[in-house]
């Protein structure tokens, strides 16, 4: 897919994204209206980890959600109101969240950001016995089938798929190589060793694969162990310091392979470690939405807005700078096509005939009318650059590979 569509699809897409969407008539009658629903407000949801193990990528991605926001209500906002944003910090606490979502339900339309997958696996109960409508921060192929949950672009074991056929067509690996697979223990990793199995098992790999804890900080033992297996690459899905662990473990092995890291797997700030370069030697991530460092116009606005806020503090994630920027417009887009009907049943029915959103250079095309489909099967790739903006330049821009399209996703 080309980074740019052509100038006509791209105007309608981005005018879509970026404008007060759908009607703006306040003409709604009172009784087909949800809760976070006034005559001049709509109020939106946001859980998300500000104080715990994600806590900077939380933060990160509210600043961007605001950003959007700003914009949305810049421009006249959705149906003739204002967005506004209800944020909780639930520290990647499941009882935490839980006790959150119960106390901000009640105030809000829907929730443009419930951050984690298992954050979202705990409550999906309490959303579908509502009808709440809810954005991710999460790329679990389990989470897919639930017209209720919105996965921004492709699941784990697809963006697993796409970097392992990428490898592949780049000479890194070959038929009979033996492809090692560090992967967390949890949705994340679980789910993205579906991919890897599948793709290594389509294209004659083999596989090795350790498991690890979200806490582990020596990864020596797991590294070592893809040595002894052969690896000729590695495949990763951890938190950040785990990937500079990984780099770096691996430098001292003598084990000088790629590093394919899932789209959590890297933060800014590890290029000011003692691992950067072993990381910039053979580290790549691979993700389903786009990069700070391009130079798209939508993306050179919205690095602006970040370098305007903090100066020369660079964001620690790119991707969630992205990722909540690109899902609270989207948002935008659904809630405007139910202008008529702002219940939250209408919510839900307006997010299945969004078939084709993006925002150029920031994501795929988006095709949200099969909840039990990933809104997308295209995945960039990316390595750390200290010279471009987030610390990470494009390599491949977004495709789905052949073995992606054919992979069955198996939902929740």
């Amino acid at each position: 897919m080309n980074r740019f569509r052509p100038p006509a699809r791209a105007a309608v897409a981005l005018a879509l994204a970026l404008s007060a969407v759908g009607c703006s008539s306040k003409a709604v009658d009172s009784s087909q209206t949800a809760p976070g629903v006034t005559d001049s407000t709509i109020k939106l949801g946001v859980l998300a980890d500000l104080s715990g193990p994600f806590a900077t990528s939380g933060k990160t991605s509210n600043t961007a959600s605001q950003f959007a926001v700003d914009e949305i209500n810049a421009a006249g906002g959705v149906c003739g109101r204002k967005i506004e944003l209800v944020v909780r910090d639930h520290t990647y606490d499941v009882q935490k969240a839980v006790t959150a979502y119960d106390e901000v339900s009640p105030q809000v339309l829907s929730f443009v950001n419930v951050y984690g997958s298992a954050i979202t696996s705990a409550l999906r109960e309490k959303i579908a016995a509502k009808d709440v409508l809810i954005g991710l921060t999460a790329f679990a192929p389990t989470l897919l089938g639930d017209p209720h949950l919105i996965v921004v672009g492709s699941t784990y074991d697809i963006q697993a798929v796409n970097s392992i056929d990428w490898m592949v067509r780049q000479g890194m690996l070959k038929k009979g190589d033996t492809l090692g697979h560090i992967y967390l223990q949890g949705e994340i990793g679980d789910n993205s060793l579906k991919g890897s199995r599948f793709a290594t098992g389509q294209l004659g790999l083999k596989l090795a694969s350790q498991q690890i804890k979200p806490t582990d900080a020596d990864l020596t033992s797991q590294v070592n162990a893809m040595k002894a297996a052969g690896a000729k690459a590695i495949l990763l899905d951890s938190t950040a310091k785990q990937t500079a662990a990984v780099a770096g473990a691996a430098q001292a092995a003598g084990l000088n392979v790629p590093i394919m890291g899932n789209v959590a797997s890297f933060t800014t700030s590890l290029l000011s470690t003692a691992a950067a370069p072993a990381l910039l030697k053979n580290y790549y991530r691979v993700s389903g939405v786009g990069l700070l460092g391009e130079d798209a116009p939508e993306v050179k606005k919205l690095a602006d807005k970040w370098k305007a806020k903090f100066g020369g503090q660079q964001p620690e994630s790119g991707g969630a700078v992205v990722l909540s920027y690109v899902t609270t417009h989207l948002f935008a887009k659904i809630i405007g096509g139910a202008c008529g009907n702002l219940t939250r049943k209408g919510v839900l029915a307006a997010r299945a005939k969004v078939t084709d959103f993006s925002i150029p250079g920031l994501g795929p095309a988006l095709n949200l009318s099969d909840p039990a489909q990933p809104s997308s099967r295209e995945s960039q790739i990316h390595r750390p650059d200290k010279a471009v903006y987030a610390g990470m330049k494009l390599v491949e821009d977004f495709k789905a590979s052949d073995l992606a399209k054919k992979y069955q996703v198996k939902t929740g």
